[in-house]
């Protein structure tokens, strides 16, 4: 059964989400679709990112990751699509693939044609899902526009910061281990824990999370609000 997952920026209940649903279901009638998160923070390619690699690297191959958060929409940026390890990804090159980029070279990655009167301001619904619903498909990747000139965007590295804010107000970071402190909007936290259980009560603690990135938790409560921190928060190794 063809598989669409979707990540962005729109807020959870948007009925911007609706409308790019009822172009995948138009397009691939069969197709299971997948909310990955519809709350990465307005605007920010670089948690987005996150966001996307989190949330789609346990899928099978077959896949189709359709991904926009796109403050460019409209401006010079491309819109393509690419396979990689068997599925394929579908959104704005703006740097939104990066962390999916960093792990695997893409397979015949291509800019989208446009198809006649698209709204230019909501291409996730004119341009992108309908590309995604057609791999999902089985239209073949190649059908869809023409081969990139140039490599797709990847992350520009930038300082330490927060990447993303967890449900229950953990912080991710953008560091990976060794990490023995750091400082967040003036507060230094050095305890260091391997589970929450082994945490101290009170008092934000380091640790490794399930994901390999170092992250920041209270036990049994929000470091987010404690530390006041959201994503694109600087961080300072201490």
């Amino acid at each position: 059964m063809p598989l669409i997952t979707l990540t962005s920026d729109f807020g959870e209940g948007s009925p911007y989400v609706a409308a790019m649903k009822a172009k995948l279901l138009a397009g691939c009638h069969d197709a299971t679709l997948i909310d990955v998160s519809h709350s990465v923070p307005a605007f920010d390619v670089v948690a987005g990112a996150f966001v996307l690699w989190a949330g789609t690297r346990h899928f099978e191959p077959g896949a189709v990751h359709l991904a926009v958060v796109d403050p460019g929409v409209g401006g010079p940026r491309r819109a393509v699509a690419f396979a990689m390890k068997g599925s394929w990804y579908v959104g704005p090159d703006n740097g939104l693939f990066g962390l999916i980029l960093a792990e695997a070279k893409p397979d015949h990655p291509i800019e989208l044609a446009r198809p006649p009167g698209a709204a230019p301001t909501f291409e996730g619904r004119d341009l992108f899902a309908p590309a995604a619903a057609r791999l999902a498909a089985g239209t073949p990747l190649e059908a869809l526009g023409l081969p990139l000139s140039r490599p797709l965007i990847g992350l520009a590295p930038g300082p330490p910061s927060v990447l993303w804010v967890d449900g229950l107000g953990n912080l991710v970071t953008s560091l990976k281990p060794p990490v023995s402190g750091l400082r967040v909007n003036g507060r230094e936290v050095g305890h260091l824990a391997r589970t929450y259980a082994e945490a101290p009560r009170d008092a934000p603690f380091l640790y490794v999370g399930s994901m390999g990135y170092v992250e920041i938790g209270l036990r049994q409560a929000r470091a987010d609000e404690l530390l006041g921190a959201k994503p694109g928060t600087p961080i300072e190794p201490l």
